[in-house]
């Protein structure tokens, strides 16, 4: 239990602080597990991430507003890019998620800048929350698995 709440802790704050890596955490836990453990801290390390995302969402939305923001939005490449990727995920659940899927899953196009970008386009919460509580379960679980398959030799 007391690994789990660790987890939780520690990819929440890897999520908001870039310079920590929840990658290189999980791998060190996996040489230490069990089996039976790998879900459950599958499942903390992607609420703690999602939980950190969320920070980030909020925190681009709120910047739009701020007034370096809207005068960026003036230049003419960057309002140009702002208005495509808003068309693209702007009424499209279903590429908006594949695209935060991708993202959760693989880091491609990286997470921090799709939190970041889902938040100022102010892309539906709950498809952003659970397309990063999925990707990044599914790629917690692939880690601790993988590993601790490897260490410990199920």
């Amino acid at each position: 239990m007391r690994t789990v709440l660790v987890t939780l802790v520690f990819t929440f704050a890897s999520s908001v602080f870039p310079l920590l890596n929840a990658e290189i955490y999980l791998a060190a836990v996996a040489t230490r597990i069990s089996q039976d453990q790998v879900w459950a801290l599958a499942i903390a390390a992607g609420a703690g991430q999602t939980l950190g995302k969320v920070l980030w969402y909020f925190g681009a939305a709120r910047s739009v507003e701020l007034p370096w923001f809207q005068k960026r939005l003036e230049s003419g490449k960057f309002k140009a890019s702002f208005e495509t990727w808003h068309r693209r995920i702007n009424g499209r659940p279903w590429v908006s998620a594949g695209v935060m899927l991708l993202s959760a899953t693989l880091g491609l196009p990286p997470l921090l800048v799709m939190g970041a970008v889902a938040g100022a386009l102010r892309m539906r919460m709950w498809i952003f929350a659970s397309t990063i509580m999925i990707g990044r379960t599914v790629q917690s679980y692939a880690i601790l698995a993988g590993l601790a398959m490897a260490f410990h030799g199920w």
